[in-house]
């Protein structure tokens, strides 16, 4: 969690404002204290000065014992001459009479007080109030300074999540566009809008996306011309063996077979390295648009089914569709056929004797999905990220180029679709191979 950005700039904005939350609680908290301490000392003072504008002879000489709430302020007056208060509010209350004049705090009947002493003439008046009562309604009132504190921390660091993931939308989306950059999608990150502390990393990123375009074009240049090259001496070579086949000798016929199919297993990938230059290539603006017609997807599939069907019958392999939708792609028709003749292609390589492949179309979406099932072996789940890697074979007993399935993923990502590879999860064994193409605008969508 903590290795988000986001995350990170959450908590330590959070707890930063959270800290100086709480450190403005404690200090508001003390202040109020001391501020509720002096209001509570001048309600004392203010009641010692009216005992001295008469109102203290209002109260009773010979008061009943515990007739006053413990909450309250208590009163009494001394006269010199006296031995006792001539005048108090609770007579079992012996208050220090000799306490300095002002305010002081002693400990009277076992538990503190706070006493206010004031003397004039030959009176002294005395106002107490117990410390633990003086406690609770300063801490009662402090408290009620902390509740909007408490309120506004959690309100705090919502406002941070909400400023955080704001100020890094741009970044998000940032990240969007350089997760949809393929070898297909070779684009700069726009730098408009970018924030400034920015601008470098997207700019390296950008270069890298030069650097990696160049290296990615080289690529295809050099498989390219080296297939045209290639191609010509190979093409030469199986004729001059085809012209030879009659004059061998018997008994070298089955090594010159051998020698027949090696040339052929040449000339198939170079084909197929040729297929996989021309699907790699960049989309060549009207020149493409030109070529690309109303493509009827369950005729490319009839055809897929024709051209193994005397292999699979050889081999009593039961292949055929049981969905077919109606439906039709704007593509190049050579491109459609591709895709789906290797599928099929791949399927009748790794389904044994007597298997089974199912073809079939649906809609969903606004795209035509094209699925071949096969009772084949499968393919390890920790191989299977790697099925549309170049040259990579997951089972190197069978015969093939590794290529095949790099040029369906070239072709498909070309057009937009998806294509996707499974192991079955029906009970048997087998792949289940996945091609999705947007649909033609006016494509029908009856099945």
């Amino acid at each position: 969690m903590l290795k988000s950005l986001r995350n990170q700039l959450v908590i330590a904005l959070g707890l930063v404002v959270s800290l100086f939350a709480i450190a403005q609680g404690v200090s508001s908290y003390q202040f109020c204290v001391a501020g509720m301490s002096a209001v509570l000392d001048l309600r004392m003072e203010q009641v010692a000065s009216r005992m001295r504008g008469g109102f203290g002879d209002s109260i009773p000489a010979f008061p009943a014992r515990g007739s006053q709430d413990a909450r309250d302020i208590f009163i009494v007056i001394w006269k010199d001459g006296e031995t006792v208060p001539v005048r108090s509010t609770e007579p079992s209350l012996t208050l220090p009479r000799d306490a300095d004049a002002g305010f002081t705090s002693p400990e009277v009947n076992g538990e503190g007080w706070r006493l206010y002493t004031s003397r004039e003439g030959d009176r002294t008046i005395q106002i107490a109030q117990r410390l633990s009562v003086r406690h609770e309604i300063e801490e009662a009132a402090a408290t009620r300074t902390l509740w909007p504190i408490v309120v506004l921390i959690p309100l705090v660091w919502v406002a941070v999540i909400v400023v955080v993931s704001r100020s890094l939308r741009h970044l998000n989306q940032l990240g969007k566009q350089a997760q949809r950059i393929d070898a297909n999608r070779l684009q700069a990150l726009p730098l408009a809008g970018v924030p400034t502390e920015l601008l470098p990393f997207v700019r390296s990123i950008n270069l890298m996306i030069q650097r990696l375009a160049r290296s990615i074009e080289s690529e295809r240049k050099f498989i390219s011309d080296a297939a045209h090259e290639l191609r010509t001496p190979l093409t030469a070579l199986q004729l001059q063996a085809d012209n030879l086949q009659r004059d061998i000798a018997p008994s070298n016929q089955e090594r010159f077979r051998a020698l027949q199919g090696g040339i052929a297993r040449s000339s198939n990938l170079i084909s197929q390295l040729l297929r996989l230059a021309r699907a790699d290539a960049p989309p060549v603006g009207a020149g493409m648009a030109r070529a690309m017609e109303s493509v009827d997807v369950g005729a490319a599939v009839v055809d897929a089914i024709a051209d193994v069907l005397p292999i699979a019958m050889q081999r009593g392999i039961d292949i055929g569709a049981d969905e077919m939708a109606d439906a039709r792609v704007h593509a190049i028709g050579l491109d459609i056929a591709t895709v789906i003749k290797n599928l099929v292609g791949n399927a009748v390589r790794y389904t044994p004797d007597g298997g089974k492949i199912d073809l079939s179309t649906r809609l969903r979406d606004r795209m035509v999905e094209i699925e071949v099932a096969d009772t084949g072996p499968g393919i390890d789940e920790a191989l299977l990220p790697r099925v549309f890697d170049r040259f990579f074979r997951a089972n190197t007993e069978i015969e093939g180029s590794g290529l095949g399935l790099s040029i369906v993923k070239a072709i498909v990502t070309r057009y937009g679709g998806t294509v996707s590879l499974r192991n079955r999860n029906d009970g048997q064994s087998g792949i289940v191979a996945t091609v999705g193409l947007p649909l033609e605008a006016d494509s029908a969508t009856q099945p």
